[in-house]
């Protein structure tokens, strides 16, 4: 089955650029609309004037306000031109044309949380707090996505699909609604993610029923940093150095305890509407590079319902092991993910080679994303799935 990506204004009002009527006429039979969402600024290409939409983090449904009961966190709510109610708006539309609406929802990973949230933001072992994203560690935000996910469930919604449910990365930043880093001493993922791991009030506090020395880890997750911030060539291996000091590896232990306490909570809201984790916190996109955020597929397993592998890439012999290797890491029902990034897939050949390579090894292959295709992309979408 084919799924779009999608972003709800560009199925709402007079600058509407998508129809699900459309999309199901070129074999597309569900749709992930983000509906929990990052702060963004985007350019739809198949708009004639005004390209740009921008939204700060935030919902795109109301929110139902006794689901948040055990939490101080408020849910933001963001308007979109010519709807008081988003989601719903488009899964009116999505109904009349057939085609299921998935929730697309991001977890940790929001600027505005963070800076309208400071106490549950993620901190480094320097002291930095980070606005663009919240701590799991906190109850208060375990709290506030499972009432997330629970208001959706009751929305209606066929599936929620989570992303950034690990923990975050301090260099993945938006601001309060689009950013724009500055960073050229730490270059390698291993840098980053030392530099990313948290030591907030909420993981002190996490981390005194764990066996865990914390303040022992931090001090050395400390000193690793400084070493790598005295020169452009200091490297770093994240796996050596939890093989070297036992401390760290209770650090990630500790840290893998709490996301899957976190995910179980987001699976027991969500009642009976399936849960899809979208493979890509960490080092990156295969079934064993989450371990850095606390994403270890084999203890979230019993909480998903299905995986996606994000094959974002334009060698069909990358995208075919992605799959193969996500399949044989958990015993769950897989989808891929594909895109139409010219930078990645520069025709529609290319890309019709990624997706036959994927398509065989999937129960659905999702395509991101509608908001952001072209005219011409469209068009592919027809030939390949029509």
């Amino acid at each position: 089955m084919a799924v779009m990506w999608a972003y709800p204004w560009s199925f709402l009002g007079d600058r509407s650029t998508a129809s699900f009527d459309r999309l199901a006429s070129r074999g597309v039979e569900a749709a992930n609309v983000a509906s929990h969402y990052h702060s963004i600024r985007t350019l739809d290409p198949r708009r004639d004037e005004r390209l740009f939409e921008s939204h700060p983090g935030g919902c795109y449904f109301e929110p139902s306000p006794e689901q948040f009961a055990d939490t101080p966190i408020a849910p933001p709510v963001n308007d979109v031109a010519g709807s008081d109610d988003p989601l719903g708006d488009v899964m009116a539309l999505a109904a009349d044309a057939g085609v299921a609406v998935n929730a697309w929802l991001v977890c940790n990973h929001n600027s505005r949380l963070g800076a309208e949230n400071p106490e549950y933001r993620f901190e480094s072992a320097f002291g930095s707090p980070h606005d663009h994203a919240l701590c799991p560690s906190h109850p208060e935000v375990r709290a506030y996505f499972a009432g997330v996910a629970g208001s959706l469930a009751e929305c209606g919604v066929e599936e929620i699909q989570l992303e950034s449910v690990g923990f975050p990365n301090a260099f993945h930043g938006h601001g309060s609604e689009f950013g724009h880093d500055k960073n050229q001493s730490v270059t390698g993922t291993d840098q980053e993610l030392l530099l990313s791991q948290c030591f907030c009030s909420g993981c002190r506090a996490a981390a005194a029923d764990h066996p865990v020395d914390f303040d022992r880890a931090k001090a050395v997750v400390r000193e690793e940093c400084k070493a790598v911030l005295e020169g452009p060539n200091e490297s770093a291996d994240l796996a050596a150095l939890r093989e070297e000091h036992p401390v760290v590896d209770d650090l990630f232990d500790f840290r893998t305890e709490v996301i899957e306490s976190f995910v179980s909570r987001l699976a027991e809201a969500s009642d009976d509407v399936p849960l899809n984790y979208y493979v890509a916190d960490g080092f990156g996109h295969d079934p064993g590079d989450g371990w850095p955020a606390g994403v270890e597929l084999n203890r979230l397993e019993p909480h998903l319902d299905r995986v996606t592998a994000l094959c974002y890439v334009g060698d069909p012999e990358v995208a075919r092991r992605r799959v193969e290797d996500l399949d044989a890491a958990v015993d769950l029902p897989l989808d891929a993910g594909v895109c139409v990034d010219p930078e990645v897939v520069g025709s529609k050949t290319e890309w019709q080679a990624v997706v036959g390579a994927v398509r065989d090894r999937c129960s659905n292959v999702h395509v991101y994303n509608q908001s952001l295709l072209t005219d011409e992309q469209v068009g592919w979408l027809g030939e390949t799935f029509g």
